[in-house]
């Protein structure tokens, strides 16, 4: 594994679902060094800030919005006015976290295809 590979797969970890770092490995690898360097412009979202979201504001539909899901973001909101919007916020704590962490999987992968890899 060179440099490179290592300092990107440091820095995706707790970005990206468990296990996804042996697969990105084996790609980077074969990526040509010159490349590399335009996998920094892919901007990640922090799991971390989402489950914080949905803690504090899941209930708002804060978390969804953060994640992308703007549709699902106004639902959500929507239904915290019947009591239904308790317990969707309380699972979306685990939803959200996964989601954004395969997310991010998908926008490395893509970013890796339309590198040619």
């Amino acid at each position: 594994m060179n440099n490179q590979t290592a300092i990107f797969l440091s820095q995706w970890n707790d970005s990206i679902p468990e296990g996804s770092g042996l697969m990105l490995q084996s790609r980077l690898e074969k990526l040509d060094e010159s490349k590399v360097s335009s996998l920094a412009m892919v901007s990640l979202k922090s799991p971390i800030i989402g489950l914080i979201l949905g803690l504090f504001f899941g209930a708002l539909g804060i978390d969804r919005f953060y994640k992308g899901d703007i549709g699902l973001g106004i639902l959500k909101f929507l239904s915290i006015f019947i009591f239904i919007g308790i317990f969707w916020a309380l699972a979306d704590l685990y939803f959200v976290w996964q989601g954004i962490k395969k997310d991010n999987l998908n926008k490395i992968n893509q970013q890796l295809m339309m590198l040619g890899v």
